[in-house]
């Protein structure tokens, strides 16, 4: 049979990347989306078959993500309930003063980048198991090295590391669960990271292989995971050694 994945935030930057990598490698895609509606349309005339779809949900929303999961599995559908791989990509990146921000904030932040993702794992367990799937959350490096302004970002990174490790337990043996953490793999649009701004520069000299990635490195690394039997309960740094480097972050 031929696998099914779903990609949370899976039209653009690295969930796009994601998509592309694995509907080469031969799986069926399912494009979650929630803003991008329109790359996500040309993402899905552009895999053509291989993409079964590309459902628009807000994953901070628990209604909607109970609809995504009910759509993905249900046995009436294009990939007859069947899924093969989960790879919780979806996620916010806020930045500002931690003095100034409010509860609500940590909330939004917290429901995107922690609790989307393991609500998502409960819900698709079954299916999962019934394949002998996994699941690959994508982590970040901020899980590790606080980034200043980024602390709601950071910490629900961190949890979500946990919650690989954990999950790790708690769904074996019938379902594998791993993590990636990217490095810098694409520059923001904020002016902060211009092409000769010190920020760049400063970013460039953390990096032991002083260059930034590309989100197939991060793609790649999913698949791979993806391919692995053996595999539970780790999480990759795809970051050019940033994580191993003594030099401070710089955000």
């Amino acid at each position: 049979m031929t696998p099914v994945a779903l990609i949370t935030g899976g039209a653009v930057r690295v969930g796009r990347a994601i998509s592309e990598v694995l509907a080469a490698a031969g799986y069926r895609v399912w494009i979650h989306h929630h803003a991008s509606t329109q790359p996500a349309a040309e993402l899905a005339a552009t895999l053509g078959p291989a993409c079964l779809g590309a459902p628009r949900f807000d994953l901070a929303d628990e209604p909607a993500r109970a609809a995504l999961m009910a759509a993905v599995t249900d046995p009436t559908g294009p990939a007859g309930g069947r899924l093969d791989l989960l790879v919780n990509n979806a996620a916010t990146f806020e930045r500002g003063d931690f003095k100034t921000r409010s509860d609500v904030d940590l909330r939004r932040v917290l429901e995107v980048n922690l609790v989307a993702p393991l609500s998502l794992a409960r819900g698709l367990a079954p299916a999962l198991t019934a394949t002998s799937g996994s699941i690959v959350n994508i982590v970040d490096v901020a899980g590790y090295q606080p980034w200043r302004g980024y602390l709601e970002h950071c910490t629900a990174k961190a949890g979500l590391a946990m919650a690989t490790r954990a999950l790790a337990g708690e769904l074996a043996p019938a379902v594998r669960v791993n993590g990636v953490a990217p490095g810098t793999v694409a520059w923001p649009g904020d002016p902060r990271f211009a092409a000769d701004s010190p920020v760049r520069a400063a970013i460039l000299r953390a990096i032991p292989l002083q260059r930034i990635g590309t989100p197939h490195d991060i793609a790649r690394t999913v698949l791979f995971l993806a391919h692995s039997p053996f595999i539970t309960g780790q999480t990759i740094a795809v970051d050019g050694g940033r994580t191993a480097s003594s030099t401070p972050e710089v955000r």
